[in-house]
């Protein structure tokens, strides 16, 4: 397909930094240069062709795009199930167990290239099913994969799937997707092969694929082929979310020997209980777990259990249930807590003293921080830590985001992810760079214009412990936002931009889920939830006349009363606050901290706030 001007989506730093186009020949130098200043680096799955470009500038995504997509290289994916060492060592086991399935449908080694990804393995082979164009591409190699290797991969073929690239870092493991030769996948461990990439590996690199031909078919997708096709998804691994995760894995699993009448009861527990799925939804998923059997239960027998585990509202399993702690997954949203039915047992003196102690020995360091190490000035000390909900609020052009971006810039220990959805991120990112070089606008511009190595240097330094980003995904997927670039400070700017699909139409219904919503992220993620809040237009005449400012002037103010911890307010002091240089820092609301008051100088010039000269 070399004579078509096919095209990649890449994204760098993050897999929300989507929706960046280029030629696939253009895509080896674009590699090259996000390799070289070790950014996180995905690449589409498939290829587009060029009417993508009008789809993107049109609606600002590749979903729902109709035009052909082609595979260059096909990707396989091998992912240890938990962190567990011994799940290391059984996925590598796996994919020596798939090279022998392919070396046995005459794939031979010379075209079959494997990866560390960092935490799993990567299969590269050529397109050796002759795919040829089409926009259902990826339903015709998903079901050709799972026909042909299901059993040992996950099947990952959507039809925007981004997926590592080459020699990218894997921020949550520190660890680069690096090649591995065969005989280096059965000769060593898991563990060495995770030494071999803590950094990227330049003593070994794969040949370019040479090969233009077809060893296998292709699914048959016709309509005629239907049942074939729904054969072939049977007993295929699954990709699991990370909601009630040992369900998912017991569901994947699907037969075991003497325990399929244990696993089928906390099967239909958990997705009575916690899917909060009706009886038919329940009777639909426990028919799609039989038949994976080759041995299925009785049909009365398996209508019995879900009509008696229904009217007991699902059975209360525990984590350390037999059968679920053999299922417990790390990647679960309740692993932390090792408690499934997500409520707190009452606790008694001895309970209530036991945790107190535990964290009263919590390590905070990298999960708190002290505004009075930002402002030296302050009279007292103020503490943020995790499992705060905060909000900065005041007036329009007061300098709030340069604030919050100011506190973040000095608190290095403390990683950060800044979500700026009202501010784009050329100019975010040259703010961090002033407050961190303490230069004007115009001097940074002139240093990066240059590539002085120094500043670049100094800057990567000083903003190592900061991530932006300037496109908010619907509220629900925060955890995952959150699990994958493990900040612990989450900074919203605005919360009034933020997506929420499940909430009311009602403005101030939704204003009151966001805010419920972030407080139980704090909690559940164990961060610091900060968010940036206007004023009310009433509150804003209100203070022209010369009102104070207090908790209720906010926007969704009764929610925020309720829900945040901490309330701070910016104030500029003066005739024209917006022309003046003095900032007024101060708490409208504290549920634990004493209040404070400072007054600031904001300079314009570096976006810093210093004590006032006068």
């Amino acid at each position: 397909m070399a004579d078509r001007n096919w095209i990649v989506e890449y994204a760098t730093g993050s897999v929300a930094n989507r929706h960046q186009l280029c030629n696939v020949k253009e895509w080896p130098t674009i590699l090259q240069s996000k390799i070289a200043i070790k950014q996180e680096i995905f690449r589409s799955m498939f290829l587009y062709d060029e009417s993508i470009k009008d789809h993107v500038l049109e609606t600002g995504s590749v979903s729902q795009f109709n035009g052909d997509r082609y595979i260059d290289n096909i990707i396989l994916d091998v992912d240890p199930q938990g962190n567990a060492q011994w799940k290391g060592d059984e996925a590598r086991e796996t994919v020596l167990k798939l090279i022998d399935t392919m070396n046995g449908k005459g794939i031979g080694n010379e075209i079959i290239q494997v990866w560390f990804s960092g935490r799993g393995f990567h299969v590269h082979i050529p397109n050796v099913y002759g795919f040829e164009p089409t926009p259902s591409l990826d339903r015709k190699v998903r079901a050709s994969i799972a026909r042909d290797f299901g059993k040992y991969v996950d099947l990952i073929y959507d039809a925007t799937r981004l997926i590592r690239a080459g020699y990218s870092i894997n921020r949550k493991t520190g660890l680069y997707k690096v090649p591995l030769k065969i005989e280096e996948v059965a000769n060593s461990t898991y563990d060495e092969i995770r030494v071999l990439a803590r950094e990227i590996r330049i003593d070994y690199h794969h040949k370019p694929f040479d090969f233009d031909g077809q060893l296998l078919k292709p699914a048959d997708m016709s309509r005629a082929n239907a049942p074939e096709i729904r054969k072939i998804f049977k007993g295929n691994k699954g990709q699991t979310s990370r909601f009630v995760t040992c369900g998912q894995h017991i569901y994947n699993d699907g037969e075991v020997k003497g325990k399929r009448h244990h696993n089928l009861l906390r099967l239909v527990s958990i997705a009575i209980r916690h899917y909060g799925y009706d009886t038919p939804a329940v009777h639909g998923i426990v028919k799609a777990y039989m038949d994976k059997f080759e041995n299925p239960l009785p049909k009365t027998e398996v209508s019995r259990i879900v009509e008696d585990a229904y009217k007991a509202g699902g059975y209360a399993y525990q984590c350390s249930d037999e059968v679920l702690s053999k299922y417990c997954d790390p990647k679960c949203h309740l692993y932390k807590w090792r408690n499934l039915e997500e409520s707190s047992d009452v606790l008694d003196a001895e309970d209530m003293i036991n945790l107190l102690t535990d964290y009263a020995n919590i390590d905070f360091t990298d999960k708190s921080f002290d505004l009075k190490d930002v402002f030296p000035f302050m009279p007292q000390k103020y503490i943020f830590k995790a499992g705060d909900l905060a909000i900065l609020t005041g007036n329009t052009k007061l300098g709030k985001t340069a604030f919050l971006q100011y506190i973040i810039s000095c608190i290095p220990s403390v990683k950060a992810l800044y979500m700026s959805l009202e501010v784009e991120d050329r100019t975010i990112i040259r703010r961090f760079a002033q407050q961190a070089s303490l230069k004007s606008k115009e001097e940074i511009m002139s240093l990066m214009k240059t590539k002085d190595p120094l500043t670049i240097e100094l800057l990567k330094d000083k903003m190592k412990h900061i991530k932006v980003l300037t496109d908010s995904p619907d509220i629900t997927k925060y955890h995952e936002l959150i699990q994958e670039h493990s900040p612990k400070i989450l900074i919203i700017d605005t919360v009034d931009m933020v997506p929420a699909k499940f909430s009311s139409r009602d403005e101030f219904d939704k204003q009151e889920y966001i805010y419920k919503t972030l407080k139980n992220i704090a909690i559940k993620e164990d961060i610091i939830v900060f968010g940036v809040v206007h004023i009310s237009k009433k509150a804003h005449y209100a203070m022209k006349d010369g009102d104070q400012m207090d908790v209720h002037m906010s926007k969704g103010s009764s929610a925020i009363g309720q829900k945040a911890d901490k309330v701070i307010a910016i104030e500029g002091i003066g005739e024209n606050p917006t022309e003046s240089k003095k900032r007024r820092i101060r708490t409208l609301a504290s549920r634990d901290e004493e209040g404070f008051t400072i007054v600031c100088d904001f300079d314009w010039n570096t976006f810093t706030f210093n004590k006032r000269s006068n």
